[in-house]
């Protein structure tokens, strides 16, 4: 009896012995994990480098029975316990969690019998903010799921699934890129209208970008150029409405003084004129006087000729007479007397006539005023730079993938991302030219 009792106990040992034996092998996953960051202006800069730090969880059920972090270069190692599923999640604060499904299940025992250490590489995982509006629910789900293949004798992932969860990433990274292209053609027309002044389209197209991605620091940074440009146009309008108020109490205040001395000019010329037509009076009426002086004398001297003349005719016939009778004596006398009368001398008095009169002519003239007037006018170059195309970081960043895994001989894995390649990039010479080497490789 005894002896039945410790045969048993052997063959239990032996059993136990061969299960541990069994559970010694673990799967070591192997990856690398950069940082995505952002720099959205008015264009996109997208970086990529190298992530330390990040947490690499691996669950089973709720527990945790393993967590690691990655390197100074953003590696790391994890092993993976045999003959169980388990969830691994890749986490950094601020970023995305990504999730990766493996399962230990099904490795023949023979296999995990002899000196068996398999292991897998997850080619780089990318950790990124979330971006508002868009629907990262897909990220819930295993982005991959790894097991045993039989035909193989390897861990690899399941490739439809894979394929299937790649597709749902190209959707959710289109809708991220449409969204950066509307963020940042947003600010691109804020920058153009700041260039040219036009403050408030510059202001409502800034606080428009905010809206679409909040906590990006280029629309804030620009709002403080968008206030500085407010105020200086407020100062310049109210420079424009002082100069304009200025500019219309000039123009006012020259109107009154034009005014003020076109009316003391037109009152001068008016004295003036009455100056002149009294002078004109008073020459026509000195010139009519003389004229009537000269005429009377004129009058007056021709009576006196005329006396004169009568004068000397009842003289001369006085004389006659007496000659005659001086000559009847005589006869009668026998004297003769001879009688010599001098008939007195008249003259002619002359007359002279007013010298003409000369009129001078004045020349009025009116002034005239001008009105000045200022103008404000606000000014704006640019240049703008048209966001680049995102597809290209994209298409580096398969290639990168792919190029990592065709140096580690992994050529049915590489195949498939640089067929990806392909349809980013159609007709790319390179990645053509890789797989058509992979085919060689693999029927060699």
């Amino acid at each position: 009896m005894k002896k039945h009792l410790l045969i048993i106990i052997f063959l239990s040992l032996g059993i136990v012995n061969s299960y541990i034996h069994a559970q010694e092998w673990s799967l070591k996953l192997r990856s690398s994990v950069e940082l995505r960051t952002f720099k959205l202006t008015n264009k996109a800069d997208i970086r990529e480098e190298k992530l330390a730090g990040a947490t690499i969880a691996l669950y089973k059920g709720s527990s945790v029975i393993n967590q690691i972090q990655s390197d100074a270069n953003g590696d790391f190692v994890i092993d993976v316990p045999a003959n169980g599923e388990f969830i691994l999640t890749v986490t950094y604060p601020g970023c995305n969690a990504k999730k990766f499904a493996i399962s230990t299940l099904g490795v023949p025992e023979e296999i995990q019998k002899d000196n068996y250490k398999p292991t897998f590489g997850i080619e780089g995982v990318i950790m990124a903010k979330a971006f508002p509006t868009i629907d990262y629910s897909i990220l819930k789900q295993p982005l991959v799921r790894i097991g045993y293949v039989s035909n193989g004798k390897k861990f690899d992932d399941e490739e439809l699934y894979t394929n299937q969860m790649l597709a749902e990433l190209r959707k959710m990274r289109d809708a991220e890129n449409a969204l950066i292209e509307r963020f940042t053609s947003t600010n691109t027309i804020g920058d153009v209208a700041l260039s040219k002044g036009d403050c408030p389209l510059a202001k409502a197209s800034y606080e428009k970008a905010m809206t679409i991605i909040p906590g990006e620091s280029y629309p804030g940074d620009q709002l403080v150029k968008v206030g500085d440009c407010l105020k200086s146009k407020e100062l310049a309008e109210k420079k424009a409405a002082a100069e304009a108020q200025a500019a219309k109490l000039a123009a006012e205040e020259s109107l009154a003084k034009a005014a003020a001395e076109k009316q003391a000019k037109e009152l001068e010329a008016s004295k003036k004129a009455e100056t002149e037509r009294v002078a004109k009076q008073k020459v026509t009426a000195e010139k009519l006087a003389k004229e009537k002086a000269a005429q009377e004398k004129l009058q007056n001297a021709k009576q006196l000729a005329e006396q004169s003349a009568k004068a000397k005719e009842t003289s001369d016939k006085l004389a006659k007479e007496k000659t005659i009778q001086d000559k009847q004596v005589k006869q009668k006398t026998g004297t003769v007397t001879q009688t010599k009368t001098e008939s007195p001398k008249t003259g002619k008095e002359k007359t002279t006539t007013p010298a003409k009169q000369q009129n001078n002519g004045l020349v009025s003239s009116n002034p005239s005023g001008a009105v000045a007037e200022s103008k404000a006018a606000n000014a704006g170059d640019a240049k703008y730079s048209i966001p680049q195309a995102l597809g290209v970081d994209k298409y580096k960043a398969t290639i990168k993938r792919a190029d990592e895994l065709f140096k580690m001989k992994r050529y049915s894995e590489a195949k498939p991302i640089y067929e990806e390649a392909l349809k980013q990039k159609a007709n790319d010479v390179y990645a053509t030219s890789k797989l058509a080497e992979i085919e060689q490789l693999i029927k060699k």
